[in-house]
């Protein structure tokens, strides 16, 4: 097929050269430039065409197996086995595998064989006894355990780590993992975790990168440690942690929040302190403003949603390679189960790491947290993974790549905090106080006095957003001659500050205690428009403009105060249960004052303005306000516009007599 150049697309079909044995994406062009350069076209075609008949005959006659062949191949049953996972491995098809009924014999063999191998000297070897080949069975039930295929595979993944560990393995030895392997990330970055821990007990400074890996591997302890689907740690809510229950020595945690029904699974004491503390030190700064249930929450104080990333991101911390999957570990413990425990323990094992939704629907529904304590004690023998450190976990973390230099900085800011107004430490206070002479602490030293000034800035534009101009008088004020933001950083950064923001910004306190609005002005449009009120500068999207001022009163009073008026124009705004009383001018606190919030115009299909219920600390008390900020950037002498809101009806809304919808200023109805 050709593409829109005329050229031939390439990877149409592979095919291997016959002379070098390396496959082609275009063999004629192959053969002219390499194979054959020398020969005739006519010669270079025909060896094509028999490259060609050479790949059908593979494909038609070559990649199925027997294995009765196999086993008259090889009567070892290690080497044999080890040929059967290579050819699966390979995309090949292998025919009348062994039944399920000769798998206890062929592990049996495989064992025997195995010692029988590490028993040959270097200067002759001895085969083994020959292997009766095993019978064939073309069908018949699957087996519990899986496909037969896979079965040889972990069996002689199995196998393979109970060799002398002197013998040096074959790569293809290693495409199954182990649990210890699974687990190997558990035992490197142990170390730096229970530094963290240790940090978090005695009430230390610890960096949030470190906060962050210490999540993470709690998170592993439940996946990894504990063969949890990662939903589990998912979905495992505060209320659950409270309420777990102490078995025998272990704590039970029962989990319901996710796909299957409610999954326990038992944990150490010392894993019990790890999850503690990060329970009561760690997660309390992450939850922020909003509480949320989830036990497991990022720095954003959202819940966890992908605890395998999670997993992922703590290998490559320590430079590991790629992690294995929750249901790699499950199949690899399974395959464990296999050779160590008896009948109707594998059952148990199997039904308990069930991977079907039935299985763990049947199995969940009457677990009881003894069986799980039990369980849970016999899976400890197949994992390499102890809460408590050995020698080996000591010497991988060693060998592993080490993050303590990020926690070496907390050490170092507690030595010379950082400050905005302070200096970063010379090379010989550095030097003198025990840390390197290179300039990484000394940079992120700065980096961190860099942030605190650029959050020290923009706290200060709360009610709208600065100038450059502005931004560098203040800069100037506090004296900062390097290591500062630029004003057109800052300008770009700056967004709409939150409620909880607002609600203790000083300009703004300030702003409706006095009613001294910057940037505002009433003008007379004349007619029946009357009076209104327009900007004097420019206002950006996000801007707090002003509120609307008047006595706060209860709803039901303001809807007196409706009926008396009649057809006077209104000033009242009503919100929830209360209403602004703004009719009643000059105010009681104002005398002299003509307030914006009253005068603001009225727009349904184009309002600039939109409402913003905040309770501010006003002359030593707690008011309910209702601030104005700007649906969009407002230029300089546009009029400035609200939706009242008076046609809409809620439970909290009044009704409003016709008679009084369509004055220039009607009783206003804030949402």
């Amino acid at each position: 097929m050709a593409d829109a150049n005329g050229k031939k697309s390439v990877d149409r079909r592979v095919a291997h050269c016959l002379r070098c044995h390396t496959p082609q994406d275009n063999l004629p062009k192959h053969l002219k430039r390499a194979c054959m350069k020398k020969c005739t076209p006519e010669e270079v075609a025909a060896e094509v065409q028999k490259a060609k008949k050479s790949s059908k005959d593979w494909i038609r006659a070559n990649r199925t197996w027997d294995y009765n062949d196999i086993v008259a191949l090889l009567p070892h049953g290690r080497c044999r086995m080890a040929l059967v996972r290579e050819l699966l491995q390979r995309g090949f098809f292998i025919n009348n595998m062994l039944h399920s009924a000769d798998w206890e014999d062929l592990a049996g063999d495989t064992a025997t064989t195995s010692t029988a191998a590490t028993a040959t000297t270097s200067t002759a070897t001895t085969p083994t006894a020959p292997v009766a080949p095993a019978k064939a069975a073309t069908s018949g039930p699957p087996s519990p355990e899986g496909s037969v295929s896979s079965r040889l595979l972990r069996l002689s993944s199995s196998s393979s780590s109970s060799s002398d560990s002197e013998t040096s393995e074959p790569s293809w030895q290693k495409y199954v993992r182990s649990v210890s392997e699974c687990q190997e990330i558990l035992r490197v970055a142990k170390t730096d975790f229970l530094d963290v821990y240790r940090r978090l007990l005695v009430k230390k400074n610890v960096s949030n990168n470190r906060k962050t890996m210490y999540r993470y591997y709690c998170e592993a302890v439940v996946v990894l440690a504990h063969y949890q689907r990662p939903g589990v740690a998912e979905g495992m809510t505060v209320q659950e942690w409270v309420n777990r229950v102490r078995v025998g020595g272990r704590t039970v945690i029962a989990v319901s929040n996710q796909k299957t029904p409610t999954t326990q699974f038992s944990l150490t004491a010392e894993e019990e302190a790890w999850l503690q503390a990060y329970y009561a030190h760690i997660r309390p700064d992450d939850v922020g403003i909003g509480d949320c249930d989830s036990f497991f929450l990022s720095t954003k104080g959202n819940p966890v949603s992908n605890v395998a990333s999670d997993i992922s991101r703590l290998h490559d911390m320590f430079k590991l390679p790629k992690v294995a999957s929750s249901q790699e570990i499950r199949r690899a413990a399974k395959t464990e189960a296999v050779l160590r425990f008896s009948e109707s323990q594998r059952e148990s094992v199997a039904h308990y790491l069930g991977h079907s939704t039935d299985v763990a629907d049947r199995r969940n529904r009457m677990r009881m947290t003894e069986d799980t304590v039990t369980m849970a004690v016999r899976l400890d023998s197949v994992s390499d993974f102890s809460p408590h450190t050995s020698g080996q976990e000591a010497a991988a973390a060693e060998r592993a790549p080490s993050i303590t230099r990020d926690m070496e900085f907390s050490d170092f800011v507690e030595r010379f905090p950082v400050s905005m107004d302070g200096q970063p430490p010379y090379k010989k206070e550095r030097v003198e106080a025990g840390f390197p002479e290179d300039r990484f602490f000394y940079d992120k030293w700065r980096g961190c006095q860099y942030t605190e000034r650029e959050k020290y800035l923009l706290s200060h534009f709360t009610q709208r957003k600065p100038s450059a101009t502005e931004v560098g008088r203040l800069i100037k004020k506090e004296g900062w001659v390097t290591n500062h933001p630029k004003p057109e950083d800052i300008l770009e950064k700056w967004c709409p500050a939150p409620k909880h923001i607002v609600e203790n910004d000083k300009a703004i306190l300030k702003s409706v205690s006095t009613q001294r609005w910057k940037g505002l002005a009433i003008k007379d449009f004349g007619g029946e428009k009357g009076q209104g009120v327009v900007a004097t500068r420019n206002f950006t999207k996000g801007d707090i403009i002003c509120d609307y001022h008047g006595k706060l009163i209860t709803a039901a009073e303001g809807r007196l105060l409706m009926q008396d008026m009649q057809d006077e124009q209104g000033y009242l705004l009503f919100f929830k249960n209360h209403c602004i009383d703004a009719q009643t001018f000059p105010c009681e606190c104002h005398p002299n004052l003509d307030t914006f919030g009253r005068r603001i115009s009225h727009s349904r299909k184009d309002p600039n303005l939109k409402s913003l219920h905040c309770v501010l600390r006003v002359d030593g008390e707690d008011k309910d306000v209702i601030l104005f900020r700007a649906l969009e950037d407002i230029k300089v002498d546009t009029e400035l516009k609200f939706d009242y809101g008076v046609n809409r009806r809620s439970p909290q809304q009044v009704s409003i007599p016709h008679s009084l919808m369509y004055p220039p200023r009607a009783h206003r109805i804030c949402k």
